[in-house]
């Protein structure tokens, strides 16, 4: 994957861990918040890597919640996290105990 690639799938990434902190009252932080609303016109690099942090939030949720936030069929947020969540499951298996 080009860097430029990879810079845009992370801040995809922030963009939808930004959403699911949010749409759970919780605070986001200033890191995440700088690689979701940089453009990529400027030089900042987006450098947060946050796919576990976002795996580990929605693999948190009981199913209420993931109704909620990741079906919600009425957010454009929501389509795109339950299509990168989705591809997030075909990609990286999850973890059996």
């Amino acid at each position: 994957m080009s860097h430029y690639n990879k810079e845009m799938q992370l801040r995809k990434t922030c963009k939808l861990y930004a959403y699911v902190l949010e749409a759970q009252g919780k605070e986001v932080p200033e890191s995440i918040l700088e690689c979701r609303d940089s453009n990529g016109s400027e030089e900042y690099d987006c450098l947060v890597d946050c796919v576990a942090d976002l795996s580990q939030e929605l693999k948190s949720f009981d199913s209420e919640t993931f109704e909620e936030i990741v079906n919600n069929t009425q957010s454009e947020e929501a389509r795109e996290l339950a299509h990168w969540w989705a591809m997030y499951q075909l990609y990286i298996p999850l973890e059996t105990n």
